[in-house]
């Protein structure tokens, strides 16, 4: 009897250390100051984005408008040559169909350059709102005693969403 005694009160003092120990990291996880942003949103409605997308959309508008030009160019170009065609002598259809290949190359390369700039360009003004948006919540976070500041989550809940925030303070001169 003693034996089961002893076991029994020793089982009775785990579970007692156990609970106090799980009452304790419960408490200190209460602890913790937690924030999360939606950074899809943050790049959807805050105003430097938005203004950022309007300076990007202004700089490529004008080699936008002209390489759509000298797309339409070569369509009309490419059908008064398909309406021509049988009149046309051999050389003259060769020499043609060579121009306007030559053409339409020269398109293609004129669009990629336009992409690879465009992305170029979009990525510096990410990088430029990345960083702008780095110092803002280093900042916020140290006013404001949070321990920690995810980017986005499966799910995430009113108490820790601190992307209205943002924004607002992005807005901020």
């Amino acid at each position: 009897m003693k034996i089961s005694s002893r076991i029994s009160r020793t089982i009775r003092v785990a579970a007692l250390l156990a609970t106090i120990g799980f009452a304790t990291a419960a408490s200190s996880a209460e602890d913790y100051k937690i924030g999360v942003i939606n950074p899809e949103r943050i790049l959807r409605e805050a105003a430097p984005a938005k203004e950022a997308a309007k300076r990007l959309e202004e700089e490529f508008k004008t080699r936008d408008a002209a390489l759509g030009k000298s797309e339409r160019e070569l369509r009309d170009l490419q059908t008064r040559f398909d309406r021509e065609s049988p009149t046309l002598s051999e050389t003259d259809r060769a020499a043609r169909q060579r121009d306007i290949e030559s053409r339409g190359r020269e398109i293609e390369r004129m669009r990629r350059q336009l992409s690879e700039d465009l992305k170029t360009r979009q990525f510096d003004e990410m990088n430029k709102l990345k960083e702008r948006l780095d110092a803002l919540l280093t900042k916020i976070a140290k006013e404001q005693g949070y321990d920690l500041i995810l980017q986005d989550g499966v799910y995430v809940g009113k108490s820790v969403d601190m992307t209205d925030l943002v924004i607002k303070a992005l807005a901020a001169p």
